[in-house]
């Protein structure tokens, strides 16, 4: 669905991201995990255009260029961010309808002349943004306003924009930031639901060790903007290398899995 290669993001003289190389195969979820730092989210800032980047970036088999929020959005690749980008003075609703653009049936001769048309368009959008909020378990907040929900409402008031419009690849950026255990549990839920539903591909940057272990089906993991170790996550947390850049040290005991996890949960 999505390949990425020799991505890098420099910034003055500093390479914030180095060559990085990753693909996303369709059905996949993929993991990028790695130290505070090691430009996991500069990389997905970098694909989705809001970081000046070198490197190809092709979705499907089309190319896409890089710098454009707009082209790899068209593309069918969604994302969300570290923290919910709601708008608080809009209705849930409201928010959700900002992910279903249609600029079809809207200049004036079409309010004239294509009414009817225009009419059935517009229910058309506001069934798809009731069904995402149905889908997140916000329904009964469709009219109230994204200001006075909750931190992880509003978390799940942004997935449900991006569950509107229907993407093939999704890049979730720390999505379990900031929720408590329950939270948490009903997050993974709610993608594994999403999946069933022949949902998109997977790309998940993210600290929690039990979050990526039930979604991913491979790990990618960055140190200082590179690629060190790639790989179906036990074989990656029994890496030395991983270990090393969590920790700092090279260590090959088995407790080191648990230590790990225990940093990064907490990282």
């Amino acid at each position: 669905m999505l390949e990425a290669r020799d991505i890098t993001v420099r910034f003055g003289g500093v390479i914030a991201v180095n060559s990085v190389s990753l693909t996303v195969g369709d059905g996949e979820v993929l993991g990028l995990i790695g130290p505070n730092g090691s430009g996991k989210s500069t990389f997905i800032n970098a694909m989705t255009g809001l970081v000046p980047a070198t490197g190809k970036l092709t979705v499907g088999d089309r190319p896409v260029p890089l710098g454009r929020a707009g082209a790899i959005a068209a593309s069918g690749v969604l994302r969300t961010f570290q923290t919910p980008q709601v708008h608080d003075d809009l209705t849930c609703l409201e928010n959700v309808l900002l992910g279903l653009p249609d600029r079809r049936l809207r200049s004036i001769g079409v309010a004239w002349l294509r009414r009817r048309a225009l009419m059935r368009a517009e229910h058309g959008r506001w069934a798809e943004a009731l069904d995402a909020l149905e889908f997140v378990g916000l329904a009964d907040s469709a009219q109230s306003p994204a200001g006075v929900l909750s931190y992880g409402e509003r978390r799940r008031l942004e997935l449900a924009r991006v569950y509107a419009g229907k993407p093939g690849t999704l890049l979730l950026d720390e999505p379990a930031a900031g929720l408590n255990h329950v939270e948490t549990t009903n997050l993974v839920k709610l993608l594994h639901e999403w999946r069933g539903r022949g949902g998109p591909a997977l790309l998940v940057v993210e600290h929690k060790i039990d979050f990526l272990e039930e979604l991913c089906h491979r790990l990618v993991v960055l140190e200082l903007g590179r690629v060190i170790a790639t790989g179906e996550p036990a074989a990656v947390w029994a890496d030395p290398k991983v270990a090393n850049a969590y920790l700092g040290v090279v260590a090959e005991d088995p407790s080191v899995q648990n230590s790990l996890g225990k940093v990064a949960d907490n990282a």
